[in-house]
């Protein structure tokens, strides 16, 4: 106890020298957070993250991202949150109230800290587990403002202790710009070699105007800010990025999940077909030698080969798009009916990036279009409960097995879109609502995309 409590006096000052000397050079391997604004020296393939999460501090609400790690036996979770009002205003009664919030328990030990002017607090804390196991947690609460970061280290492995303290001390707050380096190396690492660029496959449209877009677009960077309870908090998710090249086709696409790039993809031809290259991260079940370490982790993917298939109408709109994996199996397809005006688009689970829709049937939205191509409502399938019917088989008298035969049952809802136009006719602001039983509308998300045009 007395080195616990020795080990937790010294980690005090280490924290407080750590996240006041931001903006550092970038370090080798640091996993960091566009969301949350930091870095810290744990693994990016361990990570599990836990987005949009909404709970309450007094009349306060908070919006927040939960990453946790495992480290050897012991385990580390950061927690990021943004209010709406001056949380530090409030300090000294909101910090105990954060971390009881959290980790509800015996506080052993606390003491007051700050780092930066701002004010914290360092925790040893008692908790009961899910199996009623007590287990010992390190907790750090910070307040910045309208933001909170809160840490905590599990004390189980007492001999890696202060080993695990001094990761803990390489948590440092991060600016854009201290971010991009990291960043940039993530792409990079996805990136795949490029495909061939000829020949060039004629046909009537370019994937800028069969995504609707107008003018001789370069670039679009999409970004979703969602609502909670009602209101916006101000922090923008990364959702992806595309590039154009001059005749208004793909040539990279990047696109991102928690803001980390999950999926990078190059275009050009395979076999005189239009096609893409694609290197993405997944999580899977890994086996190590040490079965207490095989566990899902991120890992990335072999490079594949998608090819693109169209058909226009005589007239050259596009009538069906559809991509295929290793030439053979549908992973997408758009249907376009162009006197309804509408399109049906249909996804495998396993191709898509952020899964918003029904799990264990393919994602299906039909798309209601403007005069312009843009959507104006969606209505899609999601799971809306399940039931069973009991089955029973007699293998000999007086001796039953039974069965459940479960049913899912799924019902459509619906989005509706409302826009704002650059000077070009493009939109670069979409405001989402979900429309209720009583056909009432709630707004969901803002997606912003900010477009670059060729001269």
């Amino acid at each position: 106890m007395r080195r616990t409590l020795a080990v937790f006096i010294l980690i005090i000052g280490l924290l407080t020298v750590a996240i006041c000397t931001s903006g550092q050079q970038q370090a080798p391997g640091e996993f960091v957070s566009p969301i949350g604004e930091f870095g810290i020296m744990l693994p990016q393939s361990k990570v599990e993250v836990y987005d949009e999460l909404s709970f309450q501090i007094g009349n306060d609400k908070l919006i927040a991202w939960a990453y946790h790690w495992d480290l050897d036996s012991d385990e580390v979770v950061i927690v990021y949150a943004i209010g709406k009002v001056d949380l530090e205003a409030k300090a000294d009664p909101y910090l105990e109230k954060l971390r009881d919030h959290y980790a509800p328990g015996s506080v052993i030990s606390q003491k007051k800290t700050s780092f930066a002017g701002h004010p914290g607090l360092v925790s040893v804390v008692d908790s009961d587990t899910r199996n009623r196991k007590v287990t010992r947690a390190m907790i750090w609460t910070y307040i910045l403002k309208n933001r909170v970061y809160l840490m905590s280290l599990t004390l189980d492995d007492k001999a890696r202790m202060e080993e695990h303290l001094k990761v803990m001390s390489t948590f440092r707050l991060l600016s854009p710009k201290d971010m991009e380096p990291r960043l940039t190396e993530l792409v990079e690492e996805l990136t795949p070699k490029p495909l061939p660029q000829a020949p060039v496959q004629s046909r009537p449209t370019t994937d800028a105007q069969d995504s609707a877009l107008k003018g001789r677009v370069k670039t679009v960077v999409t970004e979703s800010e969602p609502y909670v309870d009602g209101s916006l908090y101000g922090v923008r998710e990364m959702f992806s990025v595309e590039n154009y090249d001059e005749h208004g086709n793909l040539v990279k696409t990047v696109d991102y999940r928690d803001s980390l790039p999950r999926r990078v993809r190059l275009y050009g031809t395979h076999k005189g077909e239009r096609a893409f290259l694609e290197l993405r991260k997944v999580w899977r079940w890994v086996d190590y030698r040490d079965k207490n370490d095989s566990r899902d982790r991120e890992v990335m993917t072999a490079p594949t080969i998608f090819t693109i298939k169209y058909k226009h109408a005589p007239d050259g709109q596009l009538v069906e798009k559809r991509v295929l994996r290793d030439g053979s199996k549908d992973v997408q397809r758009e249907n376009y009916n162009l006197k309804a005006k509408t399109v049906t688009r249909q996804y495998d689970l396993n191709y898509v990036i952020r899964r918003t829709f029904a799990i264990g049937r393919g994602q299906k939205v039909v798309s209601t279009l403007d005069a312009n191509g843009n959507s104006i409502e969606d209505a899609y399938q999601v799971m809306a409960g399940a039931s069973y019917e009991p089955t029973y088989q007699s293998f000999y008298p007086g001796n039953f097995i039974s069965s459940d035969r479960w049913y899912q049952h799924y019902k459509t809802d619906k989005e509706r879109y409302e826009y704002i136009f650059d000077d070009r006719g493009n939109w670069i602001q979409q405001k989402t609502f979900v429309l209720t039983k009583d056909n009432q509308t709630v707004p969901k998300a803002v997606t912003y995309r900010t477009i670059t045009y060729y001269q």
